[in-house]
């Protein structure tokens, strides 16, 4: 019952939220742009400056780096094989790369082909009796793969020059590997032991006082440090560690949020350096239309935003409380500000058994969304082999395509996920 609780809670709230206003960044931005020539110009420009520069690098480490393999470093590549099975996909290419001291890897994409990188000062780990350490680090970048980020950074990468925004997306997608990753090692020790070795090293790891560590959140406070991390792709270590202590343990590990003054000073000063250097906070406020920006950065933004009790009950799979609220007349196809509807947000959650309770009482299985996504799109594009099954029990279409032309068989394709495929053939 634990194990399935995580299972349905692996994804970070903040991250589809976040995905979601970068994305209409980025759709603007581009629409913007396709009316004039010069703009498409300078778009094509740059994606291919980007491309040319990105296959330079990849073409090094792929020369450069040392390929794990069945013949180089069989006991890593095996162990990481058994991971990527578990986490129901294909093993990326893997490369070893000398670091010089520094701890770090990266998942990337490189025409089509998964890559994962890793700093040889992380994959020493492998002499050092620390597999649990290393498997959790592979397994953190695979989420990446796994989750798309890296596919989805291109298509939105106009929006992640939206001061804070983009980098908020970022953060979120990183406490989501973190989750993924510790879900799949199964080992606490380990995974906090690997994110420790981020901040201090692979010798002195061991002797950190982790809840120490953690307590510099209330300790080391104040506008720079807020700043220096709202500025930043990954969030402060120490958050991390406590969000994976909270996640894990949440009756018994509190979740620290920075203190409520030094986040709404934070946005203020944060907003008037933005306009007095003129980077684009009046286009940003305005396109949000009546929202509050302020409150989209703070700590304790409301996810909820928009949500009926209905989706709230099913985004926590409490299917008492869905059942009380469709007899006391909730209305069961009534969709939020993206047009989501209760069934879209169970299928989002992975919440298999809200998701059959709503089909069962009558849940509209193929209605779109703002983005013209069905729950099977999504459910496809999760690769969520039952709940797949359960959307076509009910008659879901799987040729409907979304917004970028996708349909679910093509979603099921593209993962090259055979058990997707084998339900589309029936």
């Amino acid at each position: 019952m634990l194990e399935e609780r995580f299972k349905n809670d692996l994804v970070y709230r903040k991250e589809k939220v976040y995905f979601i206003l970068t994305m209409i960044f980025s759709l603007m931005m581009y629409i913007s742009l396709a009316f004039s020539i010069i703009g498409i110009v300078i778009v094509g420009a740059l994606i291919l400056l980007s491309l040319f520069v990105h296959g330079l690098s990849m073409a090094h480490i792929r020369r450069n780096g040392v390929r794990i393999s069945e013949r180089q470093f069989p006991g890593v590549y095996e162990k990481a094989e058994l991971l990527a099975k578990e986490m129901d996909m294909n093993v990326p290419s893997m490369y070893v790369l000398e670091s010089s001291g520094m701890l770090n890897a990266f998942a990337t994409r490189f025409f089509g082909k998964n890559m994962v990188v890793i700093y040889s000062e992380l994959f020493d780990l492998t002499e050092e009796g620390k597999e649990d350490e290393l498997l959790f680090v592979l397994a953190h970048e695979f989420t990446h793969i796994k989750r798309r980020h890296v596919l989805v950074h291109m298509l939105v990468l106009p929006g992640m020059f939206i001061p804070l925004l983009g980098e908020a997306y970022m953060r979120a997608c990183e406490y989501t590997c973190d989750r993924h990753a510790h879900f799949y090692v199964k080992n606490m020790e380990a995974s906090k032991q690997a994110l420790t070795m981020l901040a201090i090293g692979k010798k002195l790891a061991p002797k950190v006082n982790q809840d120490a560590y953690i307590d510099q959140i209330r300790e080391e406070s104040g506008f720079f440090v807020w700043l220096s991390e709202k500025l930043s792709t990954h969030p402060h270590l120490p958050k991390r560690l406590n969000a994976l202590d909270n996640w894990s343990f949440p009756e018994e590990k509190e979740l620290i949020k920075e203190k409520k003054a030094t986040v709404i000073i934070g946005i203020s000063v944060s907003i008037l350096l933005f306009v007095a250097a003129g980077i684009g906070i009046a286009f940003a406020i305005s396109t949000l239309a009546n929202s509050d920006l302020a409150t989209m950065f703070q700590e304790d933004y409301d996810m909820e935003e928009g949500f009926t009790p209905l989706m709230n009950a099913v985004s926590e799979n409490e299917t008492e409380t869905i059942l009380s609220l469709l007899a006391d007349g909730a209305d069961i196809n009534e969709t939020d500000d993206y047009g989501q509807s209760a069934l879209h947000h169970a299928v989002s959650y992975e919440n298999n058994e809200a998701a059959k309770l709503l089909l069962e009482k009558g849940a509209t299985v193929d209605l779109v969304d703002s983005y013209e996504t069905t729950p099977l799109n999504l459910a496809a594009y999760l690769e969520n082999v039952e709940l797949v099954a359960l959307l076509l029990k009910y008659g879901a279409d799987p040729t409907i395509k979304d917004m970028e032309g996708l349909s679910a068989i093509d979603y099921a394709h593209d993962s090259q996920n055979k058990e997707l495929i084998e339900l589309f053939k029936q």
